[in-house]
């Protein structure tokens, strides 16, 4: 039944309506979540994308083409740091990510078949890279598998903003009721039960009184036939919400669960600036690292191998530089880390983002006056 076939139905009694503002459907789709999860990776994959991927061989920092592979061209295609944040995108995303090398450079698998084996090499079939689906198949051996959880985190939040979403669509309801506007309508008796009229009450309710509502300055609502309007009480300007919350509350909640399912910590992810470096200190170690430990590990056991890895050649990501310091807050630890010979002024050097300068005495390592050995101490039973 239509508005309109409601009201005729009352024309014979003088009969005061009540009228909510109506200004378009709340849309049933709600993007909170996949805002919350698309902020958590991208946070993610911009943190590890910042790191630098460090060569050694044989013990010594180098840097010659697996460094140049990693830190900036993995392919013809991306520079280092998109590779990375395509990467941990995926891998946190799909819960897995494959790389497979291709003429020395690496790419992500669109997608792939894979089967598994308990005492040998899995097998990845049917590899798509970019929209080209590859005939070879490939082993385990010759690939980088990440894989994050034993179930997709995603699939968690998913679930979980299932129940969730309803309070904030109940909310969300709500609010709009509190904030609507609200009037009567008196229709006389002798309102004329014509077509003509009954079309220019049709018009009125549905063109007219919704201009009227949504006008943001001074409005003039026309009415004829003896008809009255009485704006009612609102309760606009008052905050709504299940049990008092507004609707702000409830998208900070979805925020809060996602950076716990993710591991960051949730006033970083809601943009609270508040204790930045201890909260920066709490991602390295609680998200950031144990992911790139995960990279680490892949990479040296299929890309260098045992025996290399054995014999100090490998490869370390670096987290460290993910955070911006200022010289002036590490000018003393440096100053230390220098007189008991920890660090060489080229070490310094390369932790303020500079070039070393790789020079004989920029290499060596210095010790205070200061220091003298514990047995060199006690001699002479002092």
């Amino acid at each position: 039944m239509g508005v309109t076939d409601w009201f005729i139905g009352l024309f014979k009694n003088n009969t005061t309506v009540s009228l909510d503002m109506y200004t378009g459907e709340i849309a049933a789709e709600l993007f909170y979540k996949e805002l919350a999860i698309q902020a958590s990776i991208n946070l993610i994959s911009n943190a590890v994308a910042r790191s630098e991927f460090q060569t050694y061989e044989k013990g010594k920092s180098t840097r010659g083409e697996n460094y140049y592979l990693f830190n900036v061209e993995p392919n013809k295609n991306k520079s280092s740091s998109k590779f990375w944040r395509d990467v941990i995108h995926k891998l946190i995303y799909d819960n897995e990510c494959l790389i497979i090398q291709n003429n020395g450079y690496f790419y992500v698998a669109d997608s792939y078949e894979v089967t598994k084996y308990a005492f040998k090499d899995y097998v990845y079939k049917d590899v798509e890279v970019d929209g080209l689906k590859l005939d070879k198949p490939y082993f385990e051996s010759e690939v980088f598998h990440f894989e994050l959880h034993n179930e997709k985190i995603k699939n968690v939040v998913d679930g979980l903003y299932k129940s969730y979403s309803k309070l904030i669509a109940a909310s969300q309801g709500h609010y709009k009721k509190n904030n609507a506007r609200r009037g009567a309508l008196k229709i006389p008796s002798s309102y004329p039960e014509t077509d003509k009229a009954q079309k220019a009450l049709q018009e009125l309710l549905s063109k007219k009184f919704k201009r009227f509502f949504e006008a943001e300055g001074g409005a003039v609502l026309p009415l004829t036939n003896g008809m009255e309007y009485e704006e009612l009480s609102s309760n606009i300007g008052i905050k709504g919400g299940i049990e008092g919350r507004d609707i702000r509350a409830f998208i900070d909640d979805i925020f809060d669960f996602t950076a716990i399912a993710f591991q960051i910590p949730p006033q970083l992810l809601r943009g609270n600036v508040q204790d930045t470096e201890k909260v920066i200190n709490n991602l390295l170690t609680l998200c950031i690292n144990p992911l790139v430990e995960l990279l680490q590990d892949e990479i040296n056991r299929k890309y260098y191998g045992k025996q290399a890895f054995l014999e100090r050649t490998y490869l370390k990501i670096d987290t460290s530089i993910i955070k911006s310091v200022d010289i002036k807050d590490i000018a003393s630890a440096l100053d230390i880390l220098e007189r008991i010979g920890a660090f060489s002024i080229d070490d310094s050097l390369r932790v303020l983002g500079m070039e070393p300068l790789n020079t004989k005495w920029s290499k060596a390592r210095w010790m205070t006056k200061n220091y003298e050995r514990v047995e060199d101490r006690f001699k002479g039973g002092g």
